[in-house]
């Protein structure tokens, strides 16, 4: 059983008191019903309201507090306790419609962005995250949901005006008759949006930060009293014998909810971030019907620049302290010649998708990392401070498959097949245990326990006979979903080739998206990157002399381009696509 009072969504912190015989506190999200040593308790959260009316957010943290959404945590599930693997967020967006325009990119929280220039119109791609646009600076007025995807937006608040004009709403006010303002409003003309004006945006949340269920408790009177309903997933028709539900008052334990009066997802949502919602007041709702509701949860991991891999690391924590470079693996991060840094503090992944260790030699908990930044050790999911080695994917990330063997060296018995993310093996009639693992194509992660929680095994294309090829020490697989790679609007196929001034990818580089009839004079290639494509690299001016052909991947030395190390690269030149199936 859970004490607690309501605190206002924007101070998301939950007092939970220390139970009978020193039970330490624990976060709501991962509350399941279960009282103290996993026994059945009562339906009922009991819940103690300051008073009827709205609470004051909490200003100072007790001691017997946590956050209500914390980066790294444990849930209870029906195995046990499992660590919640998070992932970083980004969104680009583009001031004008058409992906067109001056492109940003948001990466975390934004509090006031009403400086930023934009048309009307403009386009969102979602990356990783989900996240709250809001009307107005620090997280305050109207919302927009952002889930992962493309989209293009047409000015929401100009349906209402803009600044107090035109027919806005006041706050917590109601839209009078022709766009009238509820409180201190000024009607604006015929009550119509002026839509020549430009798009106004107040700042960014990112809410949806890892795989942590969605949950969310209906009550049928006001500040968590009366008869509750509790929701973990996407619910299109809540009614019964057509009745709707109705909830006087809401606790939103985990994720980003979008509520609904109407079924099948109609009419504009209530969207109800995690916290408690003590009236109907509290989420802006007259009516307490609630017909339909839909959580927002994260995809698969992706990467975007797959064939540029750049990882900035630093020595302490929020990017603070001495920090270098890293393009290729590294077995040992204590044992680098200079900069040798004693720890990782935190990390930004500028390019390709990468697996952290715990221990060097790539041993120890793995840690999937997608481009995007880790402020510390918490954000990238680690068990402790210490990620000694990082290695690169290179595998191709078209095409996912694999198959799930439950015997060893994939002899008969249950097995099942994926072509997509699954968040449960027993969704697919197959049990947790799995022995062998053949991976057809694509790169997979797989998880200890289901909805993408535990262990993180990353797994690239080939076989693994038995789980120690994998990295596990026992044969738990309870959930899988591949890594894709973001497609570009532009479908038009890019050949691209870089090359380096010194070997392993060291140096100054130079980038070529065209045929090379002369390099330049002094520069003088030891390696290179071939990314899209193949390339055919000559050794004389003018496409003359011996010749080269490189498919897509990494040469660290001349030796490895096939060259003698005296070769000096002239020249260079695409190798045309004729097949449809480039091989």
């Amino acid at each position: 059983v859970l004490y607690s009072r309501f605190v206002s969504p924007g101070a998301a912190l939950l007092e939970l008191p220390h139970g009978d015989g020193g039970t330490d506190s624990a976060s709501l999200g991962g509350h399941n019903g279960l009282g103290p040593g996993g026994h059945s308790g009562p339906e009922m959260a009991v819940l103690e309201a300051l008073s009827s009316g709205s609470v004051p957010p909490v200003t100072e943290e007790p001691e017997s507090t946590v956050p209500l959404c914390p980066n790294n945590v444990l849930q209870e599930d029906k195995e046990g306790l499992a660590k919640i693997n998070t992932r970083p967020g980004k969104i680009v967006l583009y001031s004008d419609a058409g992906f067109a325009g001056q492109k940003r990119e948001i990466w975390d929280d934004v509090p006031d962005a009403t400086s930023w220039e934009l048309s009307h119109t403009i386009s969102i791609r979602v990356i990783r995250g989900g996240w709250v646009m809001y009307e107005k600076p620090r997280f305050r007025g109207r919302k927009c949901v952002l889930a992962e995807g493309d989209v293009e937006i047409d000015n929401p608040w100009t349906a209402y005006g803009e600044n107090g004009e035109n027919g806005e709403n006041g706050e917590n006010g109601e839209k009078g008759e022709n766009g009238e303002k509820g409180e201190n409003g000024k009607k604006g003309e015929n009550g119509r949006p002026r839509g020549s004006r430009a798009f106004r945006i107040g700042s960014f949340k990112r809410v949806v930060r890892d795989y942590r269920t969605p949950e969310i408790s209906l009550f049928a009177e006001e500040n968590g009293e009366g008869a509750r309903l509790r929701f973990s997933g996407s619910a299109e028709d809540t009614r019964r014998r057509g009745q709707a539900l109705a909830a006087a008052s809401i606790i939103v334990h985990s994720g980003l909810w979008l509520v609904y009066s109407k079924p099948f997802f109609d009419d504009d949502p209530y969207v109800l971030e995690p916290g408690g919602y003590p009236n109907l007041k509290a989420w802006g709702a007259k009516d307490p019907s609630i017909c339909s509701m839909h959580p927002i949860r994260l995809g698969c991991p992706v990467v975007e620049r797959p064939g540029e891999p750049q990882v900035l690391i630093y020595e302490a924590a929020a990017f603070q302290g001495r920090s270098f470079t890293l393009s290729r693996d590294i077995y040992d991060l204590k044992r680098l010649p200079e900069p040798a840094l004693p720890t990782v503090g935190s990390l930004r992944v500028l390019g390709g998708c990468w697996v952290g260790y715990e221990k060097e030699g790539f041993r120890g908990h793995q840690y999937l990392l997608e481009e995007g930044e880790y402020r510390d050790w918490r954000q990238w999911g680690g068990y402790s401070k210490e990620l000694v080695s990082l290695r690169l994917i290179r595998t191709d990330f078209s095409d996912p498959a694999l198959v799930l063997f439950e015997a060893m060296d994939f002899e008969e018995g249950a097995s099942v097949e994926l072509s997509e993310a699954l968040p449960d093996t027993r969704l697919a009639g197959y049990g947790p245990v799995t022995q062998s693992i053949h991976v057809l194509s694509g790169v997979w992660v797989a998880y200890e326990g289901p909805n993408y929680s535990g262990e993180q095994y990353i797994l690239e294309k080939g076989v693994y006979r038995n789980c120690e090829d994998w990295g596990a020490s026992d044969c738990h697989i309870a959930s899988a979903q591949p890594i894709l790679q973001v497609r570009e609007h532009n479908l038009h196929f890019v050949s691209k080739i870089l090359l380096f001034s010194e070997p392993d990818l060291l140096g100054d580089h130079v980038a070529f998206e065209e045929d090379q009839e002369a390099l330049p004079e002094a520069f003088i290639p030891r390696s290179c990157r071939v990314r899209g494509g193949s390339w055919i690299l000559f050794d004389g001016r003018d496409f003359a002399g011996e010749q080269h052909v490189l498919s897509e991947g990494e040469y660290p030395s001349l030796g490895a381009m096939g060259c003698l190390c005296s070769t000096a690269i002239c020249s260079l030149k695409k190798v045309p696509l004729v097949s449809p199936f480039p091989s």
